[in-house]
């Protein structure tokens, strides 16, 4: 993979974990980062895009977490080469070997029936002091069950960091998500509950309430209404 990777960033008001982020795909030396910037407001965020060195497309309206589709960035970038989608708060971990964009290429390129390959989200070290923690535990722990032929697993991905096969339509069910170490952390999961972080407050004042999850104090009621289901399931021996 000699040509450069478009990696694109879905942002929006949240900084400090975009820091560590484009950090690390910077420290590939392999891509191209493009900031899809969903109408930004945080000052320290508008700043730091200001004076960014790759590219920043600024919608002027938050578009949600399918923006880079709906923007128009993946039909400019991705109908022809492999791309990256990501949301900016998920960091790849201390221990990932250089070699992930290629771990994901390789499952992609071994099973033509995938649309996407990305990092798995540690639960291991998640603190006490996130509110939700449990409840974490208990959603992703399902998307780490069922082996894939590659020995990764196959588990549905949204928007966190995922190599796509080129194209427009890509469904979240036909995705591997990599086992350790190749693995990232999803940031909001380490927030102190009890004393947020300035950047944090202002995020969820100014977030779109339909857009977020993890990070309202009582979690969505189609959220709570799954994990009931598998509660019940775990329960019963079943999950």
């Amino acid at each position: 993979m000699s040509d450069p990777i478009p990696v694109i960033i879905n942002v929006r008001d949240r900084l400090e974990p975009l820091k560590a982020l484009v950090a690390w795909i910077e420290s590939t030396g392999r891509c191209e980062i493009w900031l899809c910037d969903n109408d930004s407001t945080f000052p320290p965020m508008v700043e730091w895009l200001a004076a960014s060195p790759h590219h920043v497309v600024r919608l002027g309206a938050n578009l949600g977490h399918r923006a880079p589709w709906l923007s128009g960035l993946v039909t400019e970038l991705g109908l022809d080469r492999h791309f990256v989608v990501t949301d900016p708060d998920v960091v790849p971990s201390e221990e990932v070997p250089d070699d992930a964009l290629d771990v994901f290429r390789s499952v992609l390129d071994s099973d033509p029936t995938l649309d996407k390959v990305g990092f798995s989200l540690r639960l291991d070290d998640l603190p006490q002091h996130y509110a939700h923690r449990d409840d974490v535990v208990l959603w992703e722990s399902q998307f780490w069950r069922r082996r894939h032929a590659s020995g990764h697993f196959i588990a549905e991905i949204d928007t966190t960091f995922a190599m796509y096969r080129p194209g427009e339509h890509h469904q979240n069910n036909r995705a591997v998500r990599t086992a350790p170490p190749y693995t990232a952390r999803h940031m909001p999961w380490y927030q102190d509950s009890a004393n947020p972080t300035a950047e944090h407050r202002y995020y969820v004042e100014h977030a779109d309430s339909l857009i977020i999850n993890w990070d309202k104090k009582e979690l969505p009621a189609s959220l709570r209404a799954h994990l009931r289901v598998l509660r019940t399931e775990h329960a019963a021996g079943r999950a």
